[in-house]
Protein backbone atom coordinates (compact mmCIF):
# COMPACT_ATOMS: atom_id res chain seq x y z
CA UNK A 1 0.00 0.00 0.00
CA UNK A 2 1.23 3.50 -0.84
CA UNK A 3 2.56 5.18 2.33
CA UNK A 4 0.18 8.13 2.03
CA UNK A 5 -2.79 5.80 1.69
CA UNK A 6 -1.52 3.67 4.56
CA UNK A 7 -1.02 6.61 6.91
CA UNK A 8 -4.36 8.14 5.90
CA UNK A 9 -6.23 4.91 6.61
CA UNK A 10 -4.29 4.38 9.84
CA UNK A 11 -5.28 7.81 11.18
CA UNK A 12 -8.88 7.54 9.95
CA UNK A 13 -9.40 4.21 11.69
CA UNK A 14 -7.48 5.11 14.84
CA UNK A 15 -9.63 8.20 15.27
CA UNK A 16 -12.83 6.27 14.49
CA UNK A 17 -12.04 3.87 17.33
CA UNK A 18 -12.31 6.95 19.57
CA UNK A 19 -15.50 8.14 17.81
CA UNK A 20 -13.67 10.94 15.99
CA UNK A 21 -14.58 11.49 12.34
CA UNK A 22 -11.91 12.76 9.93
CA UNK A 23 -12.05 14.03 6.36
CA UNK A 24 -10.04 11.64 4.16
CA UNK A 25 -9.33 14.44 1.67
CA UNK A 26 -8.04 16.76 4.38
CA UNK A 27 -5.85 14.03 5.85
CA UNK A 28 -4.34 13.30 2.45
CA UNK A 29 -3.67 17.00 1.88
CA UNK A 30 -2.00 17.28 5.30
CA UNK A 31 0.11 14.19 4.69
CA UNK A 32 1.27 15.38 1.27
CA UNK A 33 2.14 18.83 2.64
CA UNK A 34 3.99 17.16 5.54
CA UNK A 35 2.03 18.84 8.30
CA UNK A 36 4.21 19.15 11.40
CA UNK A 37 1.58 18.85 14.14
CA UNK A 38 -1.66 17.08 14.94
CA UNK A 39 -2.28 13.39 14.29
CA UNK A 40 -0.63 13.68 10.88
CA UNK A 41 2.41 15.37 12.39
CA UNK A 42 2.71 12.59 14.97
CA UNK A 43 2.72 9.87 12.32
CA UNK A 44 5.22 11.68 10.09
CA UNK A 45 7.44 12.37 13.11
CA UNK A 46 7.45 8.65 13.95
CA UNK A 47 8.08 7.71 10.32
CA UNK A 48 11.21 9.84 10.33
CA UNK A 49 12.34 8.39 13.66
CA UNK A 50 11.95 4.87 12.32
CA UNK A 51 14.42 5.55 9.53
CA UNK A 52 17.25 6.00 12.02
CA UNK A 53 18.10 2.52 13.27
CA UNK A 54 20.58 3.83 15.85
CA UNK A 55 18.02 6.16 17.46
CA UNK A 56 15.76 4.43 19.98
CA UNK A 57 12.33 5.54 21.20
CA UNK A 58 12.32 7.67 24.36
CA UNK A 59 9.68 8.78 26.83
CA UNK A 60 10.05 12.28 25.40
CA UNK A 61 9.05 10.91 21.99
CA UNK A 62 6.00 9.22 23.50
CA UNK A 63 4.93 12.43 25.22
CA UNK A 64 5.51 14.40 22.03
CA UNK A 65 3.30 12.06 20.01
CA UNK A 66 0.49 12.26 22.57
CA UNK A 67 0.89 16.05 22.62
CA UNK A 68 0.65 16.35 18.84
CA UNK A 69 -2.50 14.23 18.75
CA UNK A 70 -4.38 15.71 21.71
CA UNK A 71 -3.56 19.35 21.07
CA UNK A 72 -5.42 19.09 17.78
CA UNK A 73 -8.40 17.04 18.92
CA UNK A 74 -10.63 19.90 20.05
CA UNK A 75 -10.70 21.04 16.39
CA UNK A 76 -12.27 17.69 15.55
CA UNK A 77 -14.58 17.48 18.57
CA UNK A 78 -15.08 20.49 20.83
CA UNK A 79 -15.90 18.26 23.82
CA UNK A 80 -12.38 16.79 23.73
CA UNK A 81 -10.56 19.93 24.84
CA UNK A 82 -7.94 19.13 27.49
CA UNK A 83 -6.24 21.19 30.17
CA UNK A 84 -2.79 22.35 29.00
CA UNK A 85 -1.05 20.21 31.65
CA UNK A 86 -2.63 17.07 30.16
CA UNK A 87 -1.13 17.64 26.71
CA UNK A 88 2.28 16.04 26.28
CA UNK A 89 2.53 15.14 29.97
CA UNK A 90 1.72 12.08 32.04
CA UNK A 91 -1.56 12.27 33.93
CA UNK A 92 -1.78 13.66 37.44
CA UNK A 93 -5.23 12.23 38.16
CA UNK A 94 -6.75 8.79 38.48
CA UNK A 95 -8.58 7.22 35.52
CA UNK A 96 -10.89 4.26 35.05
CA UNK A 97 -11.18 2.45 31.72
CA UNK A 98 -13.92 -0.07 31.04
CA UNK A 99 -14.63 -0.32 34.75
CA UNK A 100 -10.99 -1.08 35.53
CA UNK A 101 -9.02 1.31 37.73
CA UNK A 102 -5.71 2.13 36.06
CA UNK A 103 -2.47 2.39 38.07
CA UNK A 104 -2.18 5.37 40.40
CA UNK A 105 -0.62 8.34 38.65
CA UNK A 106 2.31 8.30 41.07
CA UNK A 107 3.36 4.95 39.55
CA UNK A 108 3.41 6.16 35.96
CA UNK A 109 6.97 7.59 35.74
CA UNK A 110 8.48 4.34 37.04
CA UNK A 111 6.28 2.11 34.90
CA UNK A 112 6.88 4.14 31.74
CA UNK A 113 10.62 4.30 32.36
CA UNK A 114 10.65 0.49 32.57
CA UNK A 115 8.53 0.20 29.42
CA UNK A 116 10.80 2.59 27.49
CA UNK A 117 13.90 0.63 28.54
CA UNK A 118 12.24 -2.57 27.33
CA UNK A 119 11.52 -0.97 23.95
CA UNK A 120 15.10 0.24 23.62
CA UNK A 121 16.47 -3.18 24.51
CA UNK A 122 14.23 -4.74 21.86
CA UNK A 123 15.27 -2.15 19.27
CA UNK A 124 18.89 -2.99 19.95
CA UNK A 125 18.44 -6.67 19.10
CA UNK A 126 15.16 -7.33 17.27
CA UNK A 127 16.92 -8.74 14.20
CA UNK A 128 18.03 -11.79 16.18
CA UNK A 129 14.46 -12.97 16.67
CA UNK A 130 11.86 -14.52 14.34
CA UNK A 131 8.95 -12.34 13.25
CA UNK A 132 6.45 -14.09 15.51
CA UNK A 133 8.58 -13.31 18.56
CA UNK A 134 8.91 -9.67 17.56
CA UNK A 135 5.15 -9.42 17.08
CA UNK A 136 4.66 -10.93 20.54
CA UNK A 137 6.88 -8.19 21.98
CA UNK A 138 4.94 -5.47 20.20
CA UNK A 139 1.62 -6.93 21.38
CA UNK A 140 2.86 -7.17 24.98
CA UNK A 141 4.10 -3.58 24.82
CA UNK A 142 0.76 -2.32 23.50
CA UNK A 143 -1.17 -4.29 26.11
CA UNK A 144 0.97 -2.91 28.95
CA UNK A 145 0.97 0.66 27.60
CA UNK A 146 -2.80 0.80 27.36
CA UNK A 147 -3.34 -0.78 30.76
CA UNK A 148 -0.96 1.75 32.36
CA UNK A 149 -2.92 4.46 30.54
CA UNK A 150 -0.17 7.05 31.13
CA UNK A 151 -2.15 10.06 29.86
CA UNK A 152 -5.52 11.58 30.63
CA UNK A 153 -6.48 11.21 26.97
CA UNK A 154 -4.87 10.07 23.72
CA UNK A 155 -3.64 6.75 25.09
CA UNK A 156 -5.21 4.63 22.37
CA UNK A 157 -4.18 6.85 19.48
CA UNK A 158 -0.63 7.41 20.75
CA UNK A 159 -0.24 3.72 21.59
CA UNK A 160 -1.37 2.64 18.13
CA UNK A 161 0.92 5.24 16.52
CA UNK A 162 3.88 3.82 18.44
CA UNK A 163 3.07 0.34 17.14
CA UNK A 164 3.12 1.79 13.62
CA UNK A 165 6.55 3.25 14.42
CA UNK A 166 7.91 -0.02 15.80
CA UNK A 167 6.73 -1.94 12.73
CA UNK A 168 8.33 0.62 10.43
CA UNK A 169 11.48 0.32 12.55
CA UNK A 170 11.62 -3.41 11.83
CA UNK A 171 10.96 -2.73 8.12
CA UNK A 172 7.53 -4.35 8.16
CA UNK A 173 4.45 -2.66 6.72
CA UNK A 174 2.24 -1.66 9.67
CA UNK A 175 -1.23 -3.13 9.97
CA UNK A 176 -4.22 -0.88 10.57
CA UNK A 177 -6.17 -1.07 13.82
CA UNK A 178 -9.72 -0.79 12.50
CA UNK A 179 -12.91 0.46 14.05
CA UNK A 180 -14.51 -2.78 12.82
CA UNK A 181 -12.18 -4.72 15.12
CA UNK A 182 -12.96 -2.58 18.16
CA UNK A 183 -15.54 -4.74 19.87
CA UNK A 184 -14.79 -8.02 18.08
CA UNK A 185 -11.09 -8.39 18.89
CA UNK A 186 -9.33 -5.21 19.99
CA UNK A 187 -11.12 -4.04 23.14
CA UNK A 188 -11.60 -7.61 24.42
CA UNK A 189 -7.79 -7.93 24.29
CA UNK A 190 -7.49 -5.25 26.97
CA UNK A 191 -10.27 -6.71 29.11
CA UNK A 192 -8.44 -10.00 29.43
CA UNK A 193 -5.91 -10.47 32.23
CA UNK A 194 -3.96 -12.63 29.76
CA UNK A 195 -1.78 -10.74 27.25
CA UNK A 196 -1.96 -13.73 24.89
CA UNK A 197 -5.30 -12.40 23.67
CA UNK A 198 -3.54 -9.27 22.39
CA UNK A 199 -0.83 -11.41 20.82
CA UNK A 200 -3.50 -13.37 18.95
CA UNK A 201 -4.94 -10.10 17.64
CA UNK A 202 -1.53 -8.98 16.35
CA UNK A 203 -0.93 -12.39 14.76
CA UNK A 204 -4.33 -12.22 13.06
CA UNK A 205 -3.69 -8.73 11.70
CA UNK A 206 -0.30 -9.70 10.24
CA UNK A 207 -1.37 -13.05 8.82
CA UNK A 208 0.61 -15.02 11.40
CA UNK A 209 -2.26 -17.22 12.51
CA UNK A 210 -1.21 -19.97 14.94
Amino acid sequence: MDRIDLFKRFILESDLIENIQDSPKLLEKELRSRKKNGHVGAILYLEKLAQNKTRFLTESDIKKVQGFITKEQELKRADLKLKPEWIGQYRNVGVTVGGRLCPHYSEIPTRMDKLALEIQEWQNGWEKFPEIQNLAFLADFHYEYERIHPFVDGNGRSGRAIILYLMLYMDKEPFVFTNHDKYLFYYPSFSSENSMVMRSYFYRKTGNLT
